[in-house]
Protein backbone atom coordinates (compact mmCIF):
# COMPACT_ATOMS: atom_id res chain seq x y z
CA UNK A 1 0.00 0.00 0.00
CA UNK A 2 2.88 2.34 0.75
CA UNK A 3 6.61 2.41 1.33
CA UNK A 4 8.89 4.76 3.21
CA UNK A 5 12.64 5.15 3.30
CA UNK A 6 14.10 5.42 6.77
CA UNK A 7 16.41 4.19 9.49
CA UNK A 8 15.92 1.41 12.03
CA UNK A 9 17.68 -1.02 14.32
CA UNK A 10 19.79 1.41 16.33
CA UNK A 11 19.65 3.43 19.52
CA UNK A 12 20.32 6.98 18.27
CA UNK A 13 17.29 9.14 19.00
CA UNK A 14 17.27 11.19 15.78
CA UNK A 15 19.34 9.43 13.11
CA UNK A 16 19.93 11.13 9.78
CA UNK A 17 21.71 10.16 6.60
CA UNK A 18 24.92 11.89 7.71
CA UNK A 19 24.63 10.91 11.38
CA UNK A 20 23.13 7.41 11.56
CA UNK A 21 24.70 6.16 14.74
CA UNK A 22 24.19 2.39 14.64
CA UNK A 23 21.03 2.47 12.52
CA UNK A 24 20.60 0.85 9.11
CA UNK A 25 18.93 2.32 6.05
CA UNK A 26 15.63 0.48 5.61
CA UNK A 27 12.46 0.38 3.59
CA UNK A 28 9.26 0.27 5.63
CA UNK A 29 6.36 -1.42 3.86
CA UNK A 30 2.67 -1.17 4.71
CA UNK A 31 0.83 -3.99 2.98
CA UNK A 32 -2.59 -5.59 2.88
CA UNK A 33 -2.13 -9.18 4.12
CA UNK A 34 -5.27 -10.25 2.21
CA UNK A 35 -3.46 -9.31 -1.02
CA UNK A 36 0.19 -10.00 -0.16
CA UNK A 37 1.44 -11.94 2.86
CA UNK A 38 4.55 -11.38 4.94
CA UNK A 39 5.86 -14.66 3.51
CA UNK A 40 5.32 -13.24 0.00
CA UNK A 41 7.36 -10.17 0.94
CA UNK A 42 10.13 -12.40 2.27
CA UNK A 43 10.18 -14.37 -0.99
CA UNK A 44 10.55 -11.14 -2.95
CA UNK A 45 13.37 -10.01 -0.66
CA UNK A 46 15.30 -13.29 -0.89
CA UNK A 47 14.82 -13.54 -4.66
CA UNK A 48 16.93 -10.40 -5.10
CA UNK A 49 19.46 -11.11 -2.39
CA UNK A 50 22.44 -13.41 -1.76
CA UNK A 51 22.31 -14.41 1.89
CA UNK A 52 26.03 -15.21 2.04
CA UNK A 53 27.25 -11.77 0.95
CA UNK A 54 28.30 -9.34 3.62
CA UNK A 55 28.16 -5.61 3.67
CA UNK A 56 30.52 -4.49 6.40
CA UNK A 57 28.82 -1.13 6.78
CA UNK A 58 26.07 -0.98 9.40
CA UNK A 59 24.38 1.68 7.25
CA UNK A 60 23.87 -0.75 4.38
CA UNK A 61 23.86 -4.06 6.23
CA UNK A 62 21.84 -7.00 4.90
CA UNK A 63 18.89 -7.43 7.21
CA UNK A 64 15.25 -8.28 7.59
CA UNK A 65 13.61 -6.33 10.41
CA UNK A 66 10.56 -7.75 12.17
CA UNK A 67 7.79 -6.24 14.30
CA UNK A 68 6.70 -9.26 16.32
CA UNK A 69 7.52 -12.86 17.15
CA UNK A 70 5.42 -14.24 14.28
CA UNK A 71 7.40 -12.17 11.75
CA UNK A 72 10.67 -13.13 13.44
CA UNK A 73 9.92 -16.86 13.14
CA UNK A 74 8.81 -16.46 9.51
CA UNK A 75 11.97 -14.47 8.65
CA UNK A 76 14.24 -17.05 10.32
CA UNK A 77 12.47 -19.91 8.55
CA UNK A 78 12.73 -18.15 5.17
CA UNK A 79 16.42 -17.38 5.79
CA UNK A 80 17.15 -21.06 6.44
CA UNK A 81 15.19 -22.13 3.34
CA UNK A 82 17.00 -19.53 1.22
CA UNK A 83 20.40 -20.68 2.48
CA UNK A 84 19.52 -24.24 1.53
CA UNK A 85 18.25 -23.16 -1.92
CA UNK A 86 21.40 -21.10 -2.51
CA UNK A 87 23.67 -23.92 -1.34
CA UNK A 88 24.91 -21.94 1.64
CA UNK A 89 25.49 -23.34 5.12
CA UNK A 90 23.21 -21.61 7.62
CA UNK A 91 26.29 -20.68 9.67
CA UNK A 92 27.61 -18.74 6.64
CA UNK A 93 24.47 -16.61 6.20
CA UNK A 94 25.32 -12.93 6.56
CA UNK A 95 21.77 -11.52 6.52
CA UNK A 96 20.63 -10.48 9.98
CA UNK A 97 17.11 -10.93 11.37
CA UNK A 98 16.57 -8.06 13.82
CA UNK A 99 13.79 -6.25 15.69
CA UNK A 100 12.86 -3.03 13.93
CA UNK A 101 12.76 -1.00 17.14
CA UNK A 102 11.96 2.59 16.32
CA UNK A 103 11.59 3.54 12.66
CA UNK A 104 12.72 7.06 11.73
CA UNK A 105 11.76 8.61 8.40
CA UNK A 106 14.65 9.42 6.10
CA UNK A 107 14.99 12.97 4.84
CA UNK A 108 12.47 14.12 2.23
CA UNK A 109 14.88 13.91 -0.68
CA UNK A 110 15.24 10.15 -0.01
CA UNK A 111 11.48 9.55 -0.22
CA UNK A 112 10.00 8.36 -3.51
CA UNK A 113 13.39 8.68 -5.16
CA UNK A 114 12.31 7.63 -8.65
CA UNK A 115 9.88 10.52 -8.82
CA UNK A 116 12.83 12.93 -8.83
CA UNK A 117 13.26 11.97 -12.51
CA UNK A 118 9.79 13.35 -13.25
CA UNK A 119 9.79 16.99 -12.15
CA UNK A 120 6.21 17.68 -13.17
CA UNK A 121 4.91 14.69 -11.22
CA UNK A 122 7.11 15.37 -8.19
CA UNK A 123 6.14 19.05 -8.25
CA UNK A 124 2.42 18.25 -8.35
CA UNK A 125 2.76 15.79 -5.48
CA UNK A 126 4.82 18.27 -3.46
CA UNK A 127 2.02 20.81 -3.90
CA UNK A 128 -0.50 18.26 -2.62
CA UNK A 129 1.64 16.79 0.17
CA UNK A 130 3.20 19.78 1.90
CA UNK A 131 5.91 17.96 3.89
CA UNK A 132 8.23 15.01 3.37
CA UNK A 133 6.37 12.76 5.80
CA UNK A 134 3.04 13.29 4.03
CA UNK A 135 4.67 12.52 0.70
CA UNK A 136 6.36 9.42 2.15
CA UNK A 137 3.03 8.23 3.61
CA UNK A 138 1.13 8.77 0.38
CA UNK A 139 -0.18 5.64 -1.32
CA UNK A 140 -0.55 7.68 -4.52
CA UNK A 141 3.13 8.74 -4.42
CA UNK A 142 4.14 5.14 -3.68
CA UNK A 143 2.16 3.84 -6.66
CA UNK A 144 3.49 6.52 -9.00
CA UNK A 145 7.05 5.94 -7.79
CA UNK A 146 6.70 2.21 -8.44
CA UNK A 147 5.21 2.62 -11.90
CA UNK A 148 7.51 5.38 -13.07
CA UNK A 149 10.76 4.11 -11.66
CA UNK A 150 10.90 0.49 -10.78
CA UNK A 151 12.41 -2.22 -12.87
CA UNK A 152 9.57 -4.52 -11.84
CA UNK A 153 6.93 -5.74 -14.25
CA UNK A 154 4.51 -2.93 -14.91
CA UNK A 155 0.87 -3.56 -15.68
CA UNK A 156 0.04 -0.28 -17.34
CA UNK A 157 -3.59 -1.32 -17.81
CA UNK A 158 -3.94 -1.54 -14.03
CA UNK A 159 -2.19 1.83 -13.75
CA UNK A 160 -4.72 3.36 -16.17
CA UNK A 161 -7.56 1.92 -14.09
CA UNK A 162 -6.08 3.34 -10.86
CA UNK A 163 -5.06 6.74 -12.24
CA UNK A 164 -8.45 8.52 -11.84
CA UNK A 165 -8.49 7.51 -8.16
CA UNK A 166 -5.20 9.35 -7.47
CA UNK A 167 -6.82 12.80 -7.38
CA UNK A 168 -4.08 14.44 -9.43
CA UNK A 169 -4.42 17.76 -11.23
CA UNK A 170 -6.21 17.19 -14.55
CA UNK A 171 -3.27 18.27 -16.72
CA UNK A 172 -0.89 15.89 -14.92
CA UNK A 173 -3.41 13.04 -15.00
CA UNK A 174 -3.85 13.48 -18.77
CA UNK A 175 -0.06 13.46 -19.34
CA UNK A 176 0.34 10.30 -17.25
CA UNK A 177 -2.62 8.68 -19.00
CA UNK A 178 -1.07 9.39 -22.40
CA UNK A 179 2.33 8.05 -21.34
CA UNK A 180 0.78 4.89 -19.87
CA UNK A 181 -1.40 4.34 -22.93
CA UNK A 182 1.74 4.57 -25.09
CA UNK A 183 3.28 1.81 -22.94
CA UNK A 184 0.17 -0.36 -23.35
CA UNK A 185 0.20 0.21 -27.14
CA UNK A 186 3.94 -0.57 -27.33
CA UNK A 187 3.34 -4.00 -25.73
CA UNK A 188 0.77 -4.97 -28.39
Amino acid sequence: MRTRAGYAGGEKEFPSYYDLGNHTEVLSIDYDPTVLSYDDLLKIFWSAHRCDQINRSRQYMNAVFYHDEVQKVAAEKSRAATAKNQGVEVSKVQTEILPVGKFTYAEGYHQKYYLTRYREVRGALTAIYKDGKSLADSTVATRLNAYLGSGMKKDWKVFLEELPEFGLPEKLEKALEEAAQNMVDAKK
